[in-house]
């Protein structure tokens, strides 16, 4: 088809009626880069149809439970099973798996940005903008305490851990490493 196109466009300097057709494909080519741009701005939602709706449902069992341990009914894991896989290949997720069971006991949310995509979907704006605002204003050698913030804020606890982890993968501070102290030292 990509022939016809060219020869159209050809054409359509010489041939006032092939005009509409240039048009057209111009709109096409439109439609196509904007999908192409779409998949490099969020490169998550377009590994599988259902992981937009599979990451609100996780996020809402986040929140809900304030753990990055989730457990579902099997039912759950078989509705979402390709979405899931393919976020467990891409290391977004990693699951407890037994022989001939998905997911025997549960699922951890691996990735920070992950949990970030998730918070885009489903947490509020301005909970989201204190939390970056707090760890950006974290002046060296002072500690964020993550539940502190989570009163204060009102974020659960794996997405203030989430955005300390992404500051420290930057260089930028250092989070405890104290199993169940959820704190951040500015270094930078």
């Amino acid at each position: 088809m990509d022939w016809f196109f060219s020869i159209i466009r050809i054409a359509g300097v010489a041939f006032p009626g092939a005009a509409a057709l240039v048009q057209l494909q111009a709109e096409i080519d439109s439609v196509s880069l904007k999908k192409r741009v779409s998949k490099l701005e969020d490169p998550i939602s377009w590994l599988h149809d259902d992981v937009p709706e599979l990451s609100r449902h996780l996020y809402r069992k986040l929140k809900a439970e304030n753990s990055l341990k989730l457990r579902f009914d099997d039912d759950f894991y078989t509705e979402h099973s390709r979405a899931l896989a393919v976020l467990e290949t891409r290391g977004h997720l990693k699951g407890s798996h037994a022989l001939g069971k998905r997911f025997a006991e549960g699922l951890w949310v691996t990735d920070p940005s992950y949990v970030m995509y998730m918070c885009v979907l489903e947490e509020d704006d301005a909970k989201m903008g204190a939390i970056i605002k707090a760890v950006e204003d974290c002046q060296v050698g002072k500690w964020l305490d993550g539940k502190v913030l989570q009163t204060s804020i009102g974020l659960p606890l794996p997405v203030i851990k989430a955005v300390f982890d992404i500051y420290e993968g930057k260089g930028y501070g250092l989070c405890s490493k104290t199993i169940g102290v959820y704190e951040y030292l500015g270094i930078a």
